[in-house]
């Protein structure tokens, strides 16, 4: 298994980090640890270093923190990413995110940021991990310009059926995480979303399956059950076809 989206490097692992990593050992081929700010970005290429060749890091700017962020830190931080283009898998998570009303200005600098991004990642050939929450056709319509990127995953794919199969039809990949298990929307685009175009992720430590506690990592085994029910396909084929995505899109 991978989990290719996770937050490992959030504090609310500092007293379980590395038992959570022993113990995804057994079962997964790599975790990939992502980054949403300047320092979170420092935390994950750290465990990168500290659990080689098991730990892989991307680095992100999150849209919530892009569209409040002064000048200077937008620019501090696509210069740390542009240093570090060589020690990450991918750019992100990176995007838009309108689940809650904000001020047009926030918005304005939101998809300033995001439109930075995207030059960025097309500029090295890098594949992108999009944070676009409640704004997933909006995000589509703009990424799909940028012909160039190599692969582009959909993080926690939330959308509508109609946005899944548009990005599908682009080549993208969506990625489903552990909130599956109790989100009808979700199981429906997983019926019509292929296999070929399908990443398995928790979010950790959000959409925790365990009421009151943190999600990790081997949690994802009840993503692919979850799969394995909705599509009947067997687990070790829906495993199989989702470590060769990610280990293909994030060059593992």
């Amino acid at each position: 298994m991978i989990d290719v989206h996770c937050h490992l490097n959030f504090e609310e692992f500092n007293q379980t980090r590395d038992e959570i990593i022993k113990e995804s050992r057994e079962d997964f081929k790599y975790i990939i640890d992502s980054g949403t700010s300047i320092e979170r970005n420092v935390k994950s290429l750290e465990l990168t270093k500290k659990y080689r060749n098991f730990v892989k890091s991307t680095f992100g700017y999150h849209p919530v923190y892009a569209g409040v962020d002064n000048k200077q830190t937008v620019n501090d931080t696509l210069q740390q990413i542009t240093d570090n283009i060589d020690n990450i898998q991918a750019i992100g998570e990176i995007g838009l995110d309108y689940s809650i009303d904000r001020p047009q200005e926030e918005l304005k600098r939101q998809h300033i940021v995001f439109e930075q991004l995207l030059t960025l990642a097309t500029e090295y050939d890098m594949p992108i991990v999009l944070h676009v929450r409640d704004a997933e056709q909006h995000a589509l319509d703009i990424v799909k310009k940028y012909t160039q990127l190599p692969d582009v995953v959909f993080h926690c794919f939330s959308g509508s059926k109609e946005t899944a199969l548009e990005a599908v039809d682009y080549g993208y990949y969506l990625s489903f995480a552990t909130n599956a298990l109790f989100s009808k929307k979700h199981k429906k685009n997983i019926k019509k979303v292929p296999l070929e175009n399908m990443l398995t992720e928790t979010d950790s430590p959000y959409l925790s399956p365990i009421r009151d506690e943190n999600n990790r990592p081997i949690h994802i085994r009840k993503t692919i059950e979850r799969i394995e029910r909705t599509k009947n396909i067997e687990f070790d084929e829906i495993e199989r076809i989702t470590e060769q995505n990610a280990i293909r899109v994030f060059n593992l």
